[in-house]
């Protein structure tokens, strides 16, 4: 699989960047595994992947303590990935911990830091708030080198963070705002965010969405699905016309539909824990539940018998063409 080729050795690329938002797997004590942690990231770049978020909302960031998170990060660089390939999460509640995990990461030199507003008081928080929110972080980071990527989601904070806000904290703190992330799902603000911020990094959240974010002009894509399919999403990347990669849009739909019967992050997490053998992957923090029997058993035997039926050349997992799945599992199941 071809990784991009403007990419340097040691960063992200110049454009068309594909960055997996990556699962975080969990110990006993709900602290980040690092052996699993760095094995996962270093599977994600060998399968083609040009960068990885650490601990955003697929990786249930928020729900780490700043130790855990700054914890994490050294054992992921401690393993020999490069800082310019990571983008680290710093969403937190508070804003002590988000400015911790912001300048630890920052004197990492990863690539960037990912930064949505905390999500406790949605109702209340205002455009003005969102504002004075990123203001108050890039003023206590107090760091020039600081390369912030502001986080759209507002299922998740209750705020959308419009052109307007973008552009005015683009102009308040120039240089330091280097991206937005898009994961609400809507490819018009998508495609507004690129019209009106597009000497900014456009990222969007949306697997399916990746063919014509491209061809509107978007950076590249972070996304949770590149954790279970990235050598299929390294493929859409790679293929030369839109044309072409809006071809691949239903595989990704297809698997995507599959996933998410049930919590998105349970299933990615189950996957990975059938895939490799490690069944502690499938452990979540609380208050987010892990997927139990039979619907588990289920959904990961139909991931299976979805990749099995992808050329080999697309499969991240299943190479071979044997069928392991036993023959009394019920075949692919449509979500209700």
């Amino acid at each position: 699989m071809t990784a991009n080729s403007d990419m340097t050795e040691d960063g992200l690329p110049a454009r068309e960047c594909l960055a997996v938002a990556a699962a975080t797997p969990v110990t006993a004590d709900f602290a980040p595994d690092h052996a699993l942690l760095a094995q996962h990231c270093a599977m994600l770049l060998g399968s083609g992947c040009d960068g990885i978020a650490l601990f955003g909302t697929t990786g249930e960031g928020p729900e780490f303590t700043a130790a855990d998170r700054k914890a994490g990060l050294e054992a992921v660089l401690g393993s020999g990935i490069a800082p310019g390939k990571l983008v680290v999460s710093a969403t937190a509640l508070s804003i002590g911990e988000t400015v911790d995990v912001a300048r630890h990461a920052v004197d990492a030199r990863v690539d960037s830091i990912l930064l949505m507003p905390p999500c406790m008081f949605r109702s209340n928080i205002t455009a003005e708030g969102t504002y004075q929110f990123y203001a108050t972080v890039i003023d206590r980071i107090a760091r020039d080198d600081l390369r912030l990527c502001l986080y759209h989601f507002p299922d998740i904070c209750g705020v959308p963070l419009t052109p307007p806000i973008v552009r005015r904290l683009d102009e308040a703190f120039p240089g330091i705002i280097t991206g937005v992330k898009d994961s609400g799902g809507d490819f018009g603000f998508t495609e507004s965010m690129i019209r009106s911020c597009g000497h900014l990094r456009i990222y969007t959240g949306s697997e399916i969405h990746i063919p014509q974010a491209l061809a509107a002009g978007a950076y590249g894509t972070i996304c949770g699905l590149g954790n279970i399919m990235p050598r299929l999403l390294r493929t859409m990347f790679d293929a030369p016309t839109a044309f072409d990669r809006r071809l691949l849009v239903p595989l990704i739909t297809s698997g995507d539909l599959i996933l998410s019967r049930q919590s998105f992050g349970a299933s990615i997490k189950s996957v990975l824990a059938q895939v490799s053998g490690e069944a502690s992957w499938a452990r979540m923090l609380p208050p987010q539940e892990e997927l139990h029997h039979p619907e588990r058993g289920w959904m990961v035997a139909d991931f299976e018998r979805w990749e099995r039926s992808l050329p080999p050349s697309l499969r991240s997992f299943y190479v071979d063409d044997a069928l392991a799945v036993q023959d009394n599992v019920l075949p692919l199941r449509r979500a209700l």
